[in-house]
C-alpha cells in the first residue's frame, strides 16, 4: 500500500512539504493500527501535483487530500 499526502498551495513550499508527509503518515499509522501485518509506505508531494487550479477555496480543498493505492498481492511459488 502507498500513501501520498497532498496540499494546497496556500503556505510556502517547505511548509507544505511538511504538511503532506504529516498527512500521509497519519493515514499510513492509521491503517498499520488496523492491519499490523499490512506493508505500508507513505510521502508527501506538497503542492506540486494539484488535481485542479489553486484559485478558490473549493478548488484549493480539492487539492488537499490523501490518496491511497493498493497493489496486488504477488505470491511466490515456493519449489
Amino acid at each position: 500500500v502507498t500513501v501520498v499526502g497532498h496540499t494546497d498551495s496556500v503556505a510556502d513550499d517547505a511548509y507544505n512539504q511538511t504538511l503532506s508527509e504529516q498527512r500521509a503518515k497519519a493515514v499510513a499509522d492509521y491503517l498499520i493500527s488496523k492491519v499490523p501485518s499490512l506493508n505500508v509506505q507513505s510521502s508527501g508531494k506538497g503542492e506540486s501535483e494539484p488535481k485542479v487550479p489553486n484559485t478558490d477555496d473549493a478548488s484549493r480543498a480539492v487539492n488537499r487530500r490523501v490518496e491511497v493505492v493498493v497493489a496486488p498481492y504477488k505470491a511466490t511459488r515456493l519449489p
